[in-house]
């Protein structure tokens, strides 16, 4: 029976991960028949998937290979891969241009998400399969909604988004956005009276129990998974259950909305490889022709390749690599048992430029990822100030009563302090954490690089508050040091400008002494 809703496969959350797991199968499988009698193929995968730290490693279970099939099932929604007639798995052009890095994570996947539709090869049978009803870009769709005068600008995600717009995002028409704005505005007036009243005749599954609360759990991790799909987009905000266009994204997300109202769906999702090479098409490109030919044997020189390459994806993911040096080497050969000499080949030749891209990719979830990542968003952004714009940048967050961060200009003879908060919600300074910068400040000649002065305290965070402005002030009055607050995508923002237009050391200490939260415009 198919899904009455749209509907997204989440072997993981959020798409940071899907370029190393892209690698992890492309690596292994690419021009070969899937199926085979032992399940090597899938079998070799998911060691491929350990080594790209993307499962736990470990005796498995599940000796048939279903973890593989997956991950598989997951890139396949996102037209990165298909399989052929003959039942040989491929990578799209999209797909090859994140396996060969030759286009930014972030610039691929954000034009597969806004592609994404209903019906697609994905969705078009099987347990995937969702109603025929839905010809639409769901991810359009809530941009559509967001922009809305009507809605105020922001949608909930459970309430308005799970229960109402999954369900009725039936197409991109303006008469399917007015009905369902009708449907949220009502529901925001009366709540759930407003439902159908067989709301769980229509919307269970057979793998879900007939159950109302079941229905709505199980729609608002659906709302979910497609709000960090979106997030990673960066054209959206998230604070607690609230979406709302992100700050800035304002006039792209009404360009993108007015492309896509005349972008007629992809046909065929019943002709899979049809389908999945006219969607898994790289931004700019309009037609495949690229012929695919088979994988051949694989040399023992290969699969050390491979292992090489699977763990410095995994590296990409907790420190910014912006060159092959003796370091690297040495932590990826000690790992993958490759001597030292062929891993710098390896790596020389697959990363002259290092691994920029994929790492800010990475960087951006972090910010999202509460404690459990807070230590590496630290080190993360120490290694972007140091790196990337070319600053004096220490970690020192882990040696008492001090900032996370310490970054200075030795040329111009100046120094920041950078409190990293990984957390999970929109962050607000409170009263115990203003004291805490305070003493920082207070307590900077202890700490701080004695060719500096202090010049600005700031904090990087997935997002934040309208308090934090005021909140800054009063820590800059107590302190005589003026602040900031920056978020984590507009961090990256920075190095995309920095990489095609260089900040000077006194710019980017205007950037953080303006007192308030920075915006987009600052950057710029």
């Amino acid at each position: 029976m198919a899904r009455n809703t749209w509907w997204v496969t989440r072997p993981k959350r959020s798409l940071p991960p899907v370029p190393r797991c892209l690698m992890a199968i492309a690596l292994e499988a690419e021009g070969k028949v899937w199926k085979t009698t032992d399940k090597t193929t899938e079998l070799t995968i998911e060691k491929n998937l350990e080594l790209a730290g993307l499962k736990a490693k470990g005796k498995r279970r599940d000796q048939t290979g279903g973890g593989a099939r997956t991950y598989r099932a997951w890139l396949k929604s996102l037209g990165l891969v298909f399989m052929d007639e003959d039942g040989k798995f491929w990578l799209t052009d999209a797909g090859e241009a994140l396996v060969k890095q030759e286009m930014p994570p972030l610039t691929v996947l954000k034009k597969q998400v806004l592609d994404y539709q209903f019906p697609s090869a994905f969705t078009y049978k099987g347990q995937s399969a969702v109603d025929s009803r839905f010809k639409v870009r769901p991810f359009v769709f809530l941009l559509q909604l967001l922009l809305d005068e009507r809605l105020e600008g922001y949608l909930n995600e459970k309430e308005e988004i799970g229960k109402i717009v999954i369900a009725h995002g039936v197409s991109n028409k303006q008469s399917c956005v007015d009905d369902v704005v009708s449907r949220i505005l009502e529901h925001r007036r009366i709540g759930d009276e407003s439902l159908e009243e067989n709301y769980v005749e229509l919307y269970t599954t057979p793998r879900a129990a007939p159950l109302l609360e079941k229905i709505f759990a199980n729609h608002g991790d659906i709302a979910n998974t497609c709000g960090n799909w979106l997030g990673y987009t960066q054209l959206i905000e998230r604070y607690k259950g609230t979406w709302t266009i992100a700050s800035g994204a304002e006039d792209e997300a009404r360009k993108l909305v007015e492309e896509y109202s005349s972008k007629a769906l992809v046909a065929k999702p019943n002709d899979e490889e049809y389908f999945q090479r006219k969607y898994g098409l790289r931004p700019g490109k309009f037609k495949d022709t690229r012929r695919l030919e088979g994988a051949g044997s694989v040399s023992s020189k290969k699969i050390e390749e491979k292992n090489v390459l699977l763990v410095a994806e995994k590296y990409v993911a907790e420190r910014l690599i912006n060159r092959v040096d003796t370091q690297l080497v040495a932590d990826i050969a000690a790992e993958t048992g490759v001597s030292a000499v062929e891993t710098e080949r390896i790596l020389s030749a697959k990363y002259p430029n290092g691994l920029v891209d994929s790492f800010l990719s990475e960087y951006v979830q972090m910010a999202f990822e509460s404690r459990d990542k807070a230590t590496e968003f630290e080190k993360a952004t120490t290694s972007i100030f140091a790196d990337i714009f070319g600053l004096y940048a220490e970690h020192i967050g882990q040696k008492g009563i001090v900032p996370d961060v310490v970054v200075a200009s030795r040329e111009e003879g100046w120094s920041g302090i950078l409190d990293s908060k990984a957390y999970a919600k929109g962050y607000s300074i409170g009263h115990d954490h203003r004291n805490r910068m305070v003493e920082y400040i207070e307590r900077y000649p202890k700490y701080g690089p004695e060719f500096a002065t202090l010049a600005f305290f700031s904090y990087v965070v997935s997002d934040y508050k309208n308090s934090v402005t005021p909140q800054i002030r009063t820590i800059s009055e107590k302190s005589g040091v003026p602040g900031s607050v920056i978020t984590a995508r507009d961090i990256v923002r920075m190095v995309e400008r920095h990489q095609k237009k260089p900040y000077t050391h006194s710019e980017i200490r205007e950037i953080f002494s303006l007192n308030r939260a920075i915006t987009f415009e600052d950057i710029e």
